[in-house]
């Protein structure tokens, strides 16, 4: 009982820093920053960024989600190997800078400043990321639910000022990389330094005998963290580099894509805090279902949601956050945020395949979806542009989270309860009939958005589908 109620409680925390901070960065920052780029400057800057978010399995292989899973199910073994696995990242970093740079020259790309500030702030996120992971590991959640924002908030300091006070100077691309840098790697040296307090040394050893069969044991999660990537990546660099238009293109679709990004996040967070806790909690399969279950109703509530809004609301949504309101940039949007279904099935299913052993399966399950996603981008995105990669993206990962659930439940035995799958479905088919009607009472779009919120929450507590006393947990027993 107090092990579910810290882990809810911790996730209430998770949760009520990101919603506080994270969207005062994607809207208040982010977007500002295409707005005063343009949408073609903008674009280019986004197909570099996918190219080198999609090529960062190289700075880590896997180890850090390997290092996550295996010193939260037996601490003992792994508290003394977390220099070892610093020293092969360190390697890494120097690799992943060679192959972007080769790759970047080979595909056409000159803007050489932005890739070298994009590659420092990959690698800085890496090992920021791989300080998260033993933090987490050690069940320190709350611990890591700060750290998760600490980047964004210095960030909102920073690139604030520039906003708000015009002698600062523009806020231009190259500004907002050089802020990212120096936030993230003040982030890095914030959580070195909270490990080292707590006791976590990363000492120098030689055990180059050890790095063969680590990466053997890891290899798996490298693969999945590159198909991944490329699954989730790809398109918005083959938008800039296949299409006549392609770099305007591709800043269409970073608009649609920042706000499925940005949706997503939330399972992005919940599902850092559920695979440790289902590492070391495995044997209790009761714990396990609970925790997959109340996840997995929360982000698909949000995703019907969230996929509700853009079908009915996409022309105001377009409108009020960028300067581009034309027609195509209101149906990339439309057909953009519905992906967040699949987003999410794959985030709760993949995890419990990744904390239970069954990684090699989940590699199986993506490549497969890559390849469906990659084929159905080069025969649409030539033609279609960004509308051709958001129907590649709602078909390839609708059709991956699908298979991911069902691959669970095949695997371990987990519990889906179809009932309250269906239930969920429902909800987001009545919330859709209550904005499309509400839109003729109710002119002003927040008062009706917020109204559909309420008519959400109040159905999942009245089918069940909420438990109001894990709710408590999550926002109360802090």
């Amino acid at each position: 009982m107090k092990t579910t109620a810290r882990f809810y409680s911790s996730l209430g925390l998770l949760l009520v820093l990101n919603v506080l901070v994270k969207p005062l960065w994607i809207f208040g920052i982010d977007r500002p920053v295409q707005n005063l780029a343009g949408t073609a400057v903008y674009g280019a800057y986004f197909a570099l960024f996918n190219l080198a978010f999609m090529l960062n399995f190289l700075l880590d292989w896997g180890l850090s989600t390997f290092l996550n899973r295996e010193l939260a199910a037996d601490p003992a073994a792994y508290s003394g190997k977390t220099g070892f696995f610093l020293q092969l990242k360190l390697v890494m970093l120097l690799l992943y800078g060679t192959i972007v740079f080769f790759i970047a020259r080979a595909s056409g790309i000159e803007n050489q400043r932005w890739l070298w500030l994009l590659i420092g702030i990959q690698s800085l996120t890496s090992l920021f990321l791989f300080a998260r992971a033993i933090i987490s590991a050690h069940q320190w959640f709350r611990t890591d639910a700060v750290f998760s924002v600490l980047d964004k908030i210095l960030m909102l300091l920073l690139c604030g000022g520039f906003l708000l006070f015009p002698a600062w100077g523009q806020l231009s691309i190259d500004r907002f990389l050089w802020i990212q840098l120096i936030c993230t790697g003040i982030a890095l040296i914030a959580a070195l330094i909270m490990l080292w307090k707590k006791g976590i040394r990363f000492s120098i050893t030689n055990t180059h005998e050890k790095i063969r069969p680590i990466f053997r044991t890891a290899l798996p999660y490298a693969w999945i963290v590159l198909l991944m990537s490329a699954h989730y990546r790809l398109d918005g660099f083959l938008l800039e580099r296949l299409h006549p238009q392609g770099a305007y293109e591709a800043g269409i679709y970073a608009g649609a894509y920042r706000l499925l990004d940005a949706a997503n996040m939330a399972g992005y967070l919940l599902v850092s805090f559920l695979l440790p806790f289902i590492a070391r909690h495995q044997p209790e399969k009761s714990v396990v279902n609970e925790a997959v279950l109340f996840i997995r109703h929360f982000l698909l509530l949000m995703a019907f949601g969230v996929t509700a809004m853009a079908l009915l609301l996409a022309p105001w949504m377009q409108s009020l956050l960028y300067h581009n309101d034309s027609p195509a940039a209101i149906t990339v949007l439309r057909y953009c945020l519905p992906a967040l279904i699949g987003y999410s099935l794959v985030q709760v299913y993949g995890t419990v395949l990744t904390a239970t052993g069954h990684i090699w399966t989940l590699c199986g399950i993506v490549l497969v979806a890559l390849l469906l996603n990659t084929s159905l981008n080069l025969y649409w995105i030539p033609t279609q542009g960004a509308l051709g990669a958001c129907y590649a993206a709602l078909i390839s990962q609708t059709a991956c989270g699908m298979a991911c659930m069902l691959m669970a439940r095949h695997k371990t035995g987990l519990f889906i309860q179809w009932q309250s799958l269906f239930t969920t479905i429902l909800i987001g088919a009545m919330l859709f009939c209550f904005l499309y009607f509400g839109q003729s009472f109710i002119s002003n779009r927040t008062v009706l958005i917020s109204a559909g919120i309420v008519f959400v929450f109040g159905l999942a507590v009245m089918t069940r589908l909420v438990d109001l006393r894990k709710w408590k947990q999550l926002f109360i027993n802090h």
